[in-house]
């Protein structure tokens, strides 16, 4: 990748115009400047407005010279990182430097030649004769850029190919399409008006950037409330610390086989971390009594749904996520608590709950017993098909166990 990428400058500097080079410049200023702007989603991936300007480049000057621009405009952002910290080429290891580089040089030289193979010819009107060609090249560009990354990042963290790209990337396509639509409207006006482009459309791309920049800060409060609510919990329950963390981990895996929608699965995410939100007014030594709890113990116990209900339906956003955390404990023979409703009157988010919070349970030291291993764990969850569980929510969790065994872990 290193050797193409070196290639590809040798090439751009052997077609670059001498008027064109300033172009070429201000051209990295900005490809710079973007990168340097990116909004952290969580604390490994970001998202930027830099594609739309790559793609520009493409367009603007042809692959190599795109690939140039795409390449040191990596090389040399600043951007602050969610610690704080402000990386740059000077503080960073060389390697991931040449990698980062390297990488977008060859994805956005491909997206290059591929719009170039398909008739598009750089500096000319886009509109009608290349958009397909246009189109063509931003998706070849993010095609590879994406499929570059998730291998890097199966490789890093020891995941499926498959999974980095389904729980990572599968949600960035909006952000693609929108940043494609708006790099081709901007090369169109940059051909036909030049830079005065970049002030009708570049500072209202950053008003986009600031807004949605925004938006992830209020929604990262609202789960920076939601895990200040999960560490008090654990403080008072010593014996399931970090089983909420794991419930939300195992009911993403169920989500994803019934194939629920980011957003939805991202509610069910919530609601798992909440789900034992109710045993906050539960007395400690209730909570952490090493031997066998009383009947009327164990009545209080019972009441930890009902309370985590009452609790979070008077948050408009948690509403529907209340319930699914009241029913977590029905049975799908009609034997559970707190109403007793059986089969399809338990929501299916209920029912992920319910599986994910007992498989943890099972694999967990609990003060009345040892944890039970995973084999044995998954084993007395089959036993409890059409009792306990639904026979849909077992056939989710067989699929979801045989591929993300180490998944189904109890981290503390």
């Amino acid at each position: 990748m290193i050797f193409c990428y070196i290639c590809l400058y040798f090439l751009a500097f052997c077609g670059t115009i001498i008027n064109r080079i300033v172009d070429i410049i201000l051209f990295v200023f900005f490809a710079a400047l973007a990168e340097s702007m990116p909004i952290y989603v969580t604390k490994e991936l970001a998202v930027s407005v830099a594609f739309a300007i790559d793609l520009m480049a493409i367009l603007i000057f042809g692959p190599y010279q795109g690939a140039l621009i795409a390449s040191l405009g990596m090389t040399f952002r600043f951007p602050k990182y969610p610690d704080g910290r402000r990386v740059h080429i000077f503080n960073l290891p060389y390697y991931k430097v040449l990698f980062n580089a390297s990488q977008l040089a060859l994805s956005v030289g491909i997206g290059g030649l591929a719009y170039e193979y398909t008739g598009g010819i750089p500096a000319t009107y886009i509109y009608p004769r290349y958009l397909l060609s246009a189109v063509l090249a931003a998706i070849v560009y993010y095609l590879l850029n994406t499929f570059i990354v998730a291998i890097l990042l199966s490789l890093l963290l020891n995941k499926s190919f498959k999974y980095i790209l389904t729980k990572d990337f599968k949600w960035m396509i909006p952000n693609f399409l929108f940043l494609a639509f708006l790099g081709i409207i901007m090369s169109e006006a940059f051909i036909r008006i030049g830079y005065i482009s970049f002030i009708l459309l570049f500072i209202p791309l950053l008003m986009i950037r600031y807004m949605f920049k925004l938006y992830m800060d209020s929604k990262q409060s609202y789960y920076d409330t939601i895990n200040v609510l999960v560490k008090a919990l654990d403080a008072k329950d010593k014996y399931t610390a970090g089983h909420s963390k794991n419930v939300e981990k195992i009911s993403a895996l169920l989500c994803r086989e019934f194939g629920l929608s980011e957003s939805h699965t991202e509610m069910v995410r919530i609601a798992s971390l909440l789900h034992d939100i109710g045993k906050i007014g539960v007395k400690e030594e209730v909570l952490n009594k090493p031997g066998k709890l009383t009947d009327e113990e164990l009545s209080i116990i019972k009441e930890h749904p009902q309370k985590g209900y009452e609790i979070l339906r008077e948050v408009p956003a948690l509403k529907d996520a209340s319930l699914w955390v009241k029913y977590h404990h029905e049975w799908y023979d009609g034997s559970g608590y707190p109403d007793g409703i059986k089969g399809d009157e338990i929501p299916l988010e209920a029912q992920i709950l319910s599986l994910a919070d007992v498989f943890d349970a099972l694999v967990s030291d609990r003060p009345y017993r040892k944890a039970f291993s995973q084999e044995e764990a998954y084993k007395i969850i089959l036993e409890h098909e059409r009792t306990q569980f639904s026979p849909k929510i077992i056939n989710a969790f067989k699929k979801a166990f045989e591929k993300n065994r180490e998944e189904f872990k109890h981290d503390i």
